[in-house]
């Protein structure tokens, strides 16, 4: 029976990122056996995801965030962790059986120097794994859909909340191959996930779970009594989205890729 990793992310995170980092977990889950080690994870966060998604591998982290990095640290979830950029990663050339990036890539700035640095570290034929954030994201949300409906510039909300977001880098597939390959990968799939309707309740849980940003800046943790919050309320809606099949296109992307 495959692993369900619904329920974990609801018992950890806010709404809007259940919705999302679910769909993830299970996606990298299941390439996993294809996953060989050591890998090297561009942009560690603060370990939630790899403690869910990959337990147990050897995964070396990096993040230019020193408090995402030292609870990431706290988590035990990684082999190694370092705090830097991705235009200069800690490590010798092929130092990487395989690569790993959740939804990261999209607030990377330099991205052609970080996509070639994850190129260089990985060793030749290696596996790079990313999730990206699509340039359809700003212009399915439930706030954009909404004001063009009533005639407003929706274009207006869904450029602020890609700002808010912290997103610079929203391309097409096409897009997003291209800069892949320019770094020296292969394109070997690519498979949009989370749908348009989806992406509109995402937007509007945003809102919903607003409290729990200040709850984690008090007391650490998103929730602050996960066997009784009030997220499991939401398991059946949530568990529909997590077994929905792919749209033809979506708001994300999941790529595998492969050095040449």
């Amino acid at each position: 029976m495959p692993q369900d990793f619904l329920r974990p992310h609801l018992l950890t995170l806010p709404i809007h990122r259940v919705m999302i980092r679910s769909i993830e977990a299970r996606l990298f889950a299941e390439l996993a056996p294809e996953l060989p080690e050591p890998i090297v994870d561009i942009g560690s966060g603060d370990g939630t995801f790899v403690q869910i998604a990959l337990p147990g591998r050897q995964i070396f982290g990096i993040d230019p965030l020193l408090a995402d990095t030292r609870e990431a640290l706290a988590r035990g979830a990684y082999a190694g962790l370092s705090v830097a950029n991705g235009r200069a990663l800690p490590f010798p050339d092929a130092s990487f059986a395989s690569a790993i990036s959740n939804c990261v890539l999209e607030h990377v700035v330099p991205l052609d120097e970080t996509l070639a640095e994850t190129a260089r570290v990985l060793r030749p034929g290696g596996l790079f794994v990313a999730s990206v954030v699509g340039n359809r994201f700003p212009k399915e949300l439930l706030g954009t859909w909404v004001l063009d409906r009533f005639g407003l510039d929706g274009a207006r909300y869904g450029n602020w909340f890609n700002k808010i977001s912290a997103h610079v880098n929203t391309l097409s597939r096409e897009g997003w191959a291209e800069r892949f390959s320019r770094a020296g990968f292969t394109v070997m799939s690519v498979r949009p996930y989370l749908s348009a309707a989806a992406l509109k309740l995402f937007d509007l849980s945003h809102y919903y779970g607003a409290p729990s940003l200040l709850t984690r800046r008090l007391t650490g943790r998103w929730l602050l009594a996960p066997p009784l919050t009030p997220n499991l309320l939401w398991e059946p809606l949530l568990r529909r989205i997590y077994e929905a099949p792919p749209d033809d296109d979506g708001p994300y992307y999941f790529f595998v890729l492969r050095k040449a």
